[in-house]
């Protein structure tokens, strides 16, 4: 048998050992923790950078457009992509993924063509979805780059997404 003086020892070392290995647990919680958040954070730019391209190639295809109701699958592509963007935005502290206002600012337009029904565009409406189609495709570009495989946001990138937000929100607002 233990004396007790053997088992006070035994329990007095016990409890700074027991508080040592919580500690490292948490430091590898913590750090599993991040790489989830990181993980999460990176299939949801996947998502919305899949989302963008699709976008921008349905912008392509409606430089041919003639009526209202061929523009459906752009307004389904713009709206999927403000979502998803908005998700992935969320994912980070506010102020390191800025909004993209435009892609809120298109998806209006497009609504606003279509409130009359199926009809023709006129040329004014053509000309803006033809301005806006080269800084879409330029947007799906850099959007592309915004984030590394690491799950690190890219600062160059950021910068130019705003540029080219601001761009596209002009030429949607400047016309209308």
């Amino acid at each position: 048998m233990l004396s007790r003086k053997r088992a006070g020892r035994i329990f007095i070392w016990t409890i700074p050992l027991l508080l040592a290995v919580l500690g490292v647990y948490q430091l590898v919680d913590l750090y599993a923790g991040k790489a989830a958040h990181q993980n999460a954070s990176r299939m949801l730019f996947e998502a919305a950078n899949f989302q963008i391209e699709m976008m921008s190639r349905f912008m392509s295809e409606a430089k041919g457009v003639r009526t209202s109701g061929q523009l459906n699958s752009l307004k389904n592509a713009v709206y999927s992509a403000a979502y998803v963007h908005d998700r992935f935005a969320n994912s980070f502290p506010a102020g390191q993924v800025d909004r993209l206002e435009s892609l809120d600012e298109l998806l209006q337009y497009v609504l606003h063509l279509q409130i009359g029904g199926d009809r023709p565009l006129k040329e004014e409406e053509r000309e803006i979805l033809l301005e806006a189609e080269p800084l879409l495709a330029e947007l799906a570009g850099v959007y592309a780059g915004l984030m590394t495989e690491q799950g690190k946001l890219n600062r160059y990138e950021r910068g130019l997404l705003r540029d080219l937000d601001d761009r596209l929100l002009h030429v949607l607002k400047a016309r209308r």
